[in-house]
Protein backbone atom coordinates (compact mmCIF):
# COMPACT_ATOMS: atom_id res chain seq x y z
CA UNK A 1 0.00 0.00 0.00
CA UNK A 2 3.01 2.50 0.82
CA UNK A 3 4.16 1.77 -2.44
CA UNK A 4 1.03 2.14 -4.22
CA UNK A 5 0.70 5.29 -2.67
CA UNK A 6 4.26 6.75 -3.06
CA UNK A 7 4.07 5.77 -7.05
CA UNK A 8 0.49 8.04 -6.91
CA UNK A 9 1.92 10.72 -5.79
CA UNK A 10 5.25 10.75 -7.75
CA UNK A 11 2.35 10.43 -10.67
CA UNK A 12 0.62 13.49 -9.45
CA UNK A 13 3.48 15.67 -8.82
CA UNK A 14 4.94 14.61 -12.08
CA UNK A 15 2.03 15.60 -14.16
CA UNK A 16 1.01 18.80 -12.37
CA UNK A 17 4.62 19.70 -13.50
CA UNK A 18 3.39 18.78 -17.17
CA UNK A 19 0.56 20.79 -16.48
CA UNK A 20 2.48 23.99 -15.41
CA UNK A 21 5.03 23.76 -17.99
CA UNK A 22 2.97 23.68 -21.80
CA UNK A 23 1.14 26.60 -21.85
CA UNK A 24 0.32 29.78 -24.30
CA UNK A 25 1.90 32.93 -24.45
CA UNK A 26 -1.52 34.48 -23.48
CA UNK A 27 -1.18 32.77 -20.49
CA UNK A 28 1.77 34.99 -19.70
CA UNK A 29 1.87 38.60 -18.32
CA UNK A 30 4.33 41.30 -18.71
CA UNK A 31 5.22 44.74 -17.67
CA UNK A 32 4.62 47.68 -20.37
CA UNK A 33 7.15 50.46 -20.74
CA UNK A 34 4.99 52.92 -18.89
CA UNK A 35 5.08 50.89 -16.07
CA UNK A 36 1.00 48.92 -16.46
CA UNK A 37 1.23 45.36 -15.46
CA UNK A 38 -0.67 43.37 -18.41
CA UNK A 39 -1.94 39.61 -19.25
CA UNK A 40 -0.99 38.74 -22.50
CA UNK A 41 -4.24 37.48 -23.30
CA UNK A 42 -5.23 40.73 -24.34
CA UNK A 43 -3.78 39.66 -27.69
CA UNK A 44 -5.98 36.69 -28.09
CA UNK A 45 -7.01 36.65 -31.41
CA UNK A 46 -4.14 38.76 -33.20
CA UNK A 47 -0.80 37.70 -34.82
CA UNK A 48 2.20 38.88 -33.10
CA UNK A 49 5.83 39.63 -33.53
CA UNK A 50 7.88 39.77 -30.59
CA UNK A 51 10.76 41.42 -30.75
CA UNK A 52 13.75 42.15 -28.30
CA UNK A 53 15.34 45.77 -28.94
CA UNK A 54 18.17 47.89 -27.89
CA UNK A 55 19.23 51.51 -28.56
CA UNK A 56 23.26 51.92 -29.56
CA UNK A 57 22.88 48.33 -31.63
CA UNK A 58 24.11 47.76 -35.62
CA UNK A 59 20.42 46.42 -36.20
CA UNK A 60 18.42 49.58 -34.09
CA UNK A 61 17.54 50.85 -37.74
CA UNK A 62 15.25 47.88 -37.25
CA UNK A 63 12.86 50.24 -35.34
CA UNK A 64 12.15 51.94 -39.25
CA UNK A 65 11.19 48.79 -40.40
CA UNK A 66 9.24 47.83 -37.53
CA UNK A 67 7.25 50.57 -37.47
CA UNK A 68 6.55 50.59 -41.30
CA UNK A 69 5.55 46.79 -40.80
CA UNK A 70 3.07 47.82 -38.04
CA UNK A 71 1.59 50.90 -40.06
CA UNK A 72 1.03 48.52 -42.76
CA UNK A 73 -0.18 45.59 -40.99
CA UNK A 74 -1.54 46.59 -37.07
CA UNK A 75 -4.75 46.84 -36.03
CA UNK A 76 -7.71 44.06 -35.51
CA UNK A 77 -5.68 40.87 -36.66
CA UNK A 78 -1.46 41.96 -35.75
CA UNK A 79 0.63 43.82 -33.20
CA UNK A 80 4.39 43.92 -32.67
CA UNK A 81 5.91 44.05 -29.03
CA UNK A 82 9.06 45.38 -28.18
CA UNK A 83 10.92 44.18 -25.49
CA UNK A 84 14.44 46.56 -24.59
CA UNK A 85 17.33 44.29 -23.69
CA UNK A 86 20.48 45.28 -22.43
CA UNK A 87 22.01 41.88 -22.38
CA UNK A 88 23.51 41.88 -25.68
CA UNK A 89 26.60 44.04 -25.89
CA UNK A 90 25.17 46.19 -23.09
CA UNK A 91 23.07 48.35 -26.09
CA UNK A 92 20.20 49.52 -24.58
CA UNK A 93 21.44 50.99 -20.73
CA UNK A 94 18.91 53.31 -20.25
CA UNK A 95 16.28 53.75 -18.11
CA UNK A 96 12.46 52.86 -19.03
CA UNK A 97 11.72 56.63 -20.04
CA UNK A 98 14.95 57.01 -21.33
CA UNK A 99 14.13 54.16 -24.02
CA UNK A 100 10.85 55.39 -24.21
CA UNK A 101 12.23 58.55 -25.44
CA UNK A 102 14.83 57.03 -27.51
CA UNK A 103 12.59 55.12 -29.96
CA UNK A 104 9.60 57.53 -29.98
CA UNK A 105 11.96 60.62 -30.84
CA UNK A 106 14.60 58.91 -33.18
CA UNK A 107 11.61 56.13 -35.19
CA UNK A 108 8.24 57.38 -34.30
CA UNK A 109 7.28 54.16 -32.40
CA UNK A 110 3.95 53.82 -32.01
CA UNK A 111 3.69 49.86 -31.51
CA UNK A 112 3.65 48.40 -28.03
CA UNK A 113 6.88 48.58 -26.03
CA UNK A 114 7.62 46.69 -22.89
CA UNK A 115 9.65 47.84 -19.72
CA UNK A 116 13.42 46.31 -20.22
CA UNK A 117 13.86 42.75 -19.31
CA UNK A 118 16.49 40.25 -19.14
CA UNK A 119 17.08 37.61 -21.42
CA UNK A 120 20.41 35.68 -21.07
CA UNK A 121 20.66 36.31 -17.27
CA UNK A 122 19.87 34.41 -14.64
CA UNK A 123 16.40 36.72 -14.07
CA UNK A 124 15.48 36.00 -17.42
CA UNK A 125 11.81 36.83 -17.98
CA UNK A 126 8.96 34.39 -18.10
CA UNK A 127 8.04 35.74 -21.86
CA UNK A 128 11.60 35.25 -22.83
CA UNK A 129 12.16 31.40 -21.11
CA UNK A 130 8.50 30.76 -22.91
CA UNK A 131 9.69 32.15 -25.90
CA UNK A 132 13.15 30.13 -25.87
CA UNK A 133 11.99 26.70 -24.51
CA UNK A 134 10.59 23.94 -26.04
CA UNK A 135 9.38 22.53 -22.93
CA UNK A 136 7.45 25.64 -22.01
CA UNK A 137 5.80 26.75 -25.36
CA UNK A 138 5.49 23.07 -26.84
CA UNK A 139 7.46 23.41 -30.10
CA UNK A 140 11.06 24.31 -30.43
CA UNK A 141 13.76 25.31 -28.97
CA UNK A 142 15.24 29.19 -30.26
CA UNK A 143 17.99 30.62 -28.29
CA UNK A 144 18.08 34.34 -28.53
CA UNK A 145 21.79 35.14 -29.89
CA UNK A 146 21.37 39.24 -30.44
CA UNK A 147 19.21 42.33 -30.26
CA UNK A 148 16.29 41.87 -32.59
CA UNK A 149 15.36 38.50 -32.66
CA UNK A 150 12.09 37.89 -33.96
CA UNK A 151 9.54 35.42 -32.88
CA UNK A 152 6.31 35.07 -34.55
CA UNK A 153 2.69 34.45 -32.05
CA UNK A 154 -0.28 33.00 -33.73
CA UNK A 155 -3.78 34.02 -32.87
CA UNK A 156 -4.24 31.54 -30.70
CA UNK A 157 -1.01 32.31 -28.87
CA UNK A 158 0.65 29.29 -30.17
CA UNK A 159 5.14 29.79 -31.02
CA UNK A 160 4.75 30.62 -34.54
CA UNK A 161 8.39 30.66 -35.43
CA UNK A 162 11.66 32.35 -34.90
CA UNK A 163 14.22 34.80 -37.04
CA UNK A 164 17.00 36.14 -35.95
CA UNK A 165 18.70 39.52 -36.59
CA UNK A 166 19.23 39.70 -39.86
CA UNK A 167 16.05 38.80 -41.31
CA UNK A 168 14.37 42.16 -42.10
CA UNK A 169 11.09 42.42 -39.93
CA UNK A 170 9.42 43.14 -44.11
CA UNK A 171 10.51 39.63 -45.15
CA UNK A 172 9.03 37.80 -47.24
CA UNK A 173 8.11 35.27 -45.28
CA UNK A 174 6.98 37.23 -42.43
CA UNK A 175 4.69 39.38 -44.31
CA UNK A 176 3.33 36.04 -45.94
CA UNK A 177 2.89 34.59 -42.24
CA UNK A 178 0.74 38.10 -41.43
CA UNK A 179 -1.53 37.99 -44.79
CA UNK A 180 -2.02 34.37 -45.55
CA UNK A 181 -2.22 32.69 -42.32
CA UNK A 182 0.52 30.29 -43.04
CA UNK A 183 2.68 27.98 -40.93
CA UNK A 184 6.60 29.76 -41.03
CA UNK A 185 9.33 28.33 -39.46
CA UNK A 186 12.69 29.76 -38.57
CA UNK A 187 15.86 31.23 -40.08
CA UNK A 188 18.31 28.54 -40.41
CA UNK A 189 20.92 27.98 -37.85
CA UNK A 190 23.84 26.97 -40.31
CA UNK A 191 22.90 29.42 -42.85
CA UNK A 192 21.82 33.05 -42.00
CA UNK A 193 21.17 33.69 -46.00
CA UNK A 194 19.18 31.11 -46.34
CA UNK A 195 15.19 31.02 -44.78
CA UNK A 196 12.55 27.95 -45.23
CA UNK A 197 9.44 27.93 -44.65
CA UNK A 198 6.05 26.15 -44.83
CA UNK A 199 2.75 27.47 -46.57
CA UNK A 200 -0.34 25.78 -48.42
CA UNK A 201 1.33 22.24 -48.51
CA UNK A 202 4.63 23.57 -49.84
CA UNK A 203 8.41 24.22 -48.82
CA UNK A 204 9.69 27.48 -49.82
CA UNK A 205 13.10 28.75 -49.83
CA UNK A 206 13.54 32.16 -49.86
CA UNK A 207 17.00 32.62 -51.92
CA UNK A 208 16.48 30.82 -55.00
CA UNK A 209 20.91 31.59 -55.72
CA UNK A 210 21.37 29.14 -52.91
CA UNK A 211 19.43 25.97 -54.36
CA UNK A 212 21.43 25.75 -57.57
CA UNK A 213 22.49 21.89 -58.43
CA UNK A 214 21.22 20.80 -55.20
CA UNK A 215 19.40 18.13 -53.89
CA UNK A 216 16.88 17.71 -50.84
CA UNK A 217 15.95 15.04 -48.17
CA UNK A 218 13.49 15.95 -45.43
CA UNK A 219 13.09 14.06 -42.47
CA UNK A 220 11.29 14.43 -39.48
CA UNK A 221 12.71 15.90 -36.07
CA UNK A 222 12.97 12.02 -34.82
CA UNK A 223 15.19 11.67 -38.00
CA UNK A 224 12.25 9.73 -40.33
CA UNK A 225 12.33 10.49 -44.18
CA UNK A 226 9.95 12.08 -45.58
CA UNK A 227 9.26 12.08 -49.26
CA UNK A 228 9.54 15.01 -51.27
CA UNK A 229 8.74 16.41 -54.57
CA UNK A 230 9.99 19.16 -57.10
CA UNK A 231 7.80 22.02 -57.22
CA UNK A 232 6.84 24.57 -59.94
CA UNK A 233 10.26 26.50 -59.28
CA UNK A 234 13.68 25.60 -58.05
CA UNK A 235 12.77 27.39 -54.88
CA UNK A 236 9.74 24.87 -53.92
CA UNK A 237 9.46 21.40 -52.47
CA UNK A 238 5.78 19.51 -52.22
CA UNK A 239 6.14 16.87 -49.77
CA UNK A 240 3.71 13.69 -50.71
CA UNK A 241 1.47 14.31 -47.85
CA UNK A 242 0.63 17.43 -45.83
CA UNK A 243 3.20 17.84 -42.71
CA UNK A 244 2.08 17.72 -39.41
CA UNK A 245 3.05 20.10 -36.97
CA UNK A 246 6.15 19.78 -35.66
CA UNK A 247 9.90 20.58 -36.32
CA UNK A 248 11.42 19.42 -39.58
CA UNK A 249 14.57 19.26 -40.81
CA UNK A 250 15.51 19.77 -44.47
CA UNK A 251 18.83 18.54 -45.92
CA UNK A 252 20.27 20.73 -48.74
CA UNK A 253 23.27 18.36 -50.45
CA UNK A 254 25.27 19.76 -53.07
CA UNK A 255 28.40 18.63 -54.71
CA UNK A 256 30.82 20.05 -52.24
CA UNK A 257 29.09 20.65 -49.13
CA UNK A 258 25.75 19.81 -46.99
CA UNK A 259 23.64 22.19 -44.98
CA UNK A 260 20.59 21.20 -43.35
CA UNK A 261 17.81 24.11 -42.76
CA UNK A 262 15.04 23.49 -39.54
CA UNK A 263 11.77 24.72 -39.78
CA UNK A 264 8.76 24.86 -37.81
CA UNK A 265 5.16 24.10 -39.17
CA UNK A 266 2.19 25.27 -36.85
CA UNK A 267 -1.32 24.22 -37.60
Amino acid sequence: MKQILTALIIFFIFNQGISQQLMSFHDLEAVTIGGDSISLSQYAGKKLLVVNTASYCGYTHQFNDLEALYLQYGGAGFEIIGFPCNDFGAQDPGSDSTIFDFCTGNYNVTFQMMSRISIKTGDTSAVYKWLQRANLNGVADAAVTWNFNKFLIDAEGNWAGYYDSPVAPADSAIVNWINEGSSVGFSNVNNEETQVWYAQNTIHINNSNAVNDSQFKLFSISGQEISINNGSSSAELIPNNSLQAGIYILQQIQKDKQVSHRFAVIQ
